[in-house]
């Protein structure tokens, strides 16, 4: 694997989101438009800005909010046939449509019917995970009863809608107590990941399959991480909440069958063993990696602190990871990790998010903290 020295992306900061459009990139990143809240300014995700296949900034726009008044939540960005599409990922279902240039088409969209702040009998939509596939996406969605308490109970439905918001299936409702939604779909087959009870649990639909089969997965965690579905959509991923800078497991994934359940070594029940940084050497920093299907396999982006060579001081070291995929446990599986650092050992920002570019020759790993982004080129070769 070659990885180019890092390019600093003009002056974007804060990115939330990126996408691979045609032959470019969209990143979605910090807008200038704020909000007041407990005296600190909140601001909105709403600067799009388009790079080049290699992550030099070509142009940016900065929709402040006017992309929905007021709202600072996350959006979810899923590729389209003109371009892109948008959703809010939290309070809301609101669908925007976007050019392959990142242009607002048109209004707004919303999914589900809004509900009122002051509604206690609605049900308002709390948070959103989706993922394409075909003719539409799926969009797995919490609901709860306004005003949210620590007692608020999420009854989680998943839905698939065409690019023009219309329901291809109507809203199947596949939990009553939920939170963290992601969606991995692929050729018919779609896999919905969320907490439930302090665990992970799947809803694996089947290609053709009537109905979901759901199980429940112990890892003890407390945050989901991505979950991915190869071409077959035979082979899906649950990326272990519990890896933190405290945890011994570090980041950890199980491979599941069509059926939902995991693939395990012979008597083995412990998710905890599935370790898929034990060759990291450190400790996993970000909460969130960034994890996506690549030759059959999959790619992991993310970051430890470590030495980066035996005997240097202790730092952020950055870290591609493949891994192949078969019949076998993921963690027993080939897998091919490279480490490197930032130029003169710096280190990154207080809170760093990774988002992997992947392209026919090549893929663009993006690295945003709260001050900047840069853009690594990255060739894997055969």
């Amino acid at each position: 694997m070659t990885i180019s020295d890092p390019l600093t992306v003009g002056s974007l900061a804060g990115m939330t989101g990126a996408l691979v459009v045609g032959d470019h990139i969209v990143v979605r990143s910090r807008s200038d438009s704020f909000v007041t809240v407990n005296s600190r300014p909140k601001y909105a995700g709403t600067r799009l800005s388009v790079l080049d296949k290699q992550g030099k900034l070509v142009s940016t726009t900065d929709y402040g909010f006017t992309l929905a008044e007021g709202y600072t939540g996350e959006w979810l960005m899923l590729p389209s046939p003109d371009g892109f599409v948008m959703v809010q990922a939290s309070t809301g279902t609101r669908l925007l449509h976007f050019d392959a240039q990142a242009r607002l088409l048109g209004s707004s969209t919303d999914l589900y019917p809004p509900v009122a702040a002051t509604s206690t009998t609605e049900y308002a939509a709390a948070e959103n995970g989706g993922a394409v596939d075909g003719n539409g996406f799926w969009l797995a969605t919490t609901f709860s009863l306004l005003p949210v308490t620590d007692k608020t109970q999420y009854v989680l439905k998943l839905c698939k809608f065409d690019f023009n918001g219309r329901q291809l299936t109507p809203p199947f409702t596949i939990s009553t107590s939920a939170l963290h939604p992601r969606v991995a779909a692929s050729n018919g087959t779609v896999l919905a990941g969320w907490m439930e009870g302090g665990g992970a649990t799947l809803a694996m639909w089947a290609k053709g399959a009537g109905a979901p089969t759901i199980r429940s997965i112990n890892t003890g965690g407390s945050q989901p991480y991505p979950v991915a579905l190869n071409s077959s959509g035979k082979m899906a991923v649950l990326w272990n909440g519990k890896a933190t800078t405290t945890s011994s497991g570090g980041v950890m994934g199980v491979a599941v069958d069509s059926n939902g359940a995991a693939v395990l070594a012979t008597g083995r029940t412990d998710l905890t063993q599935e370790s898929l940084s034990s060759n990291w050497n450190g400790n996993p920093r970000a909460t969130e990696i960034d994890a996506h299907v690549f030759s059959g396999g999959l790619t992991i982006a993310g970051s430890v602190v470590g030495a980066f060579r035996a005997g240097d001081p202790v730092g952020d070291v950055l870290v591609l990871a493949d891994y192949g995929v078969s019949s076998g446990p993921l963690s027993s599986q080939a897998q091919s990790v490279d480490r490197f650092t930032l130029p003169g050992r710096a280190l990154l920002g207080t809170s760093p998010v990774f988002r992997q570019m992947l392209f026919a020759d090549h893929a663009v790993l993006l690295v945003g903290d709260d001050e900047r982004l840069r853009a690594f080129n990255i060739t894997r070769t055969p």
